[in-house]
């Protein structure tokens, strides 16, 4: 059976909001895309996508609150299995920082990315690979979203990339389940050291 990943980065689309952590997803699959050597080009809709071999790498154009419109074209554009192939990149408040977890189904999390996700594909059922960001002290989480990272902090987001690479690829060489234990096994050690 063939295994395809589709991997979308949703995050804010103005460069001053780039290098913030509600972009985290989105600089994964910039790292993905710089990793694997490829480029993005632009997308039918309202995101910009690369692909090597069986994975897909995209951005979405669209603000994060209105993310689920990019991913409903991209899902649309090209007929992406919902349930089986969608891969959601996103930022977590509630995860400690620099840890990474892939997630199938459920709520949002009070994520608005995410819930637009949810509203436009009219579904839960998909796959949220999720960075996570801590909460912030003593600083409205709003703000603390959209502050820059430090270099430091993307130096340990690039090691916790790495562990997410590292899983997508034995998704693609070995099968989704050993590629999501892999990246749930090792993704949550990420503070350990």
């Amino acid at each position: 059976m063939i295994v395809r990943i589709f991997l979308v980065g949703i995050g804010n689309p103005d460069r001053t909001y780039r290098f913030t952590r509600h972009n985290i997803g989105q600089l994964f699959v910039d790292f993905v895309a710089e990793a694997l050597d490829v480029s993005f080009q632009p997308g039918k809709g309202e995101y910009v996508y690369a692909r090597k071999g069986d994975l897909f790498l995209f951005k979405s154009l669209t603000y994060m609150n209105l993310s689920g419109l990019a991913v409903k074209s991209i899902v649309d554009d090209f007929g992406v299995e919902i349930s089986q192939e969608l891969f959601v990149c996103h930022d977590d408040l509630d995860m400690e920082p620099f840890n990474v977890k892939v997630k199938y189904d459920g709520g949002s999390g009070g994520h608005r990315g995410i819930e637009s996700c949810i509203y436009h594909l009219e579904t839960l059922d998909f796959y949220r690979l999720k960075f996570g960001i801590g909460k912030p002290k003593g600083m409205d989480p709003k703000d603390y979203v959209l502050s820059q990272l430090s270099d430091d902090e993307l130096n340990k987001f690039e090691d916790s990339f790495k562990i997410a690479l590292e899983g997508i690829q034995v998704m693609l060489n070995e099968g989704r389940e050993k590629g999501i234990t892999f990246i749930n096994t090792y993704g949550r050690r990420m503070n350990d050291g």
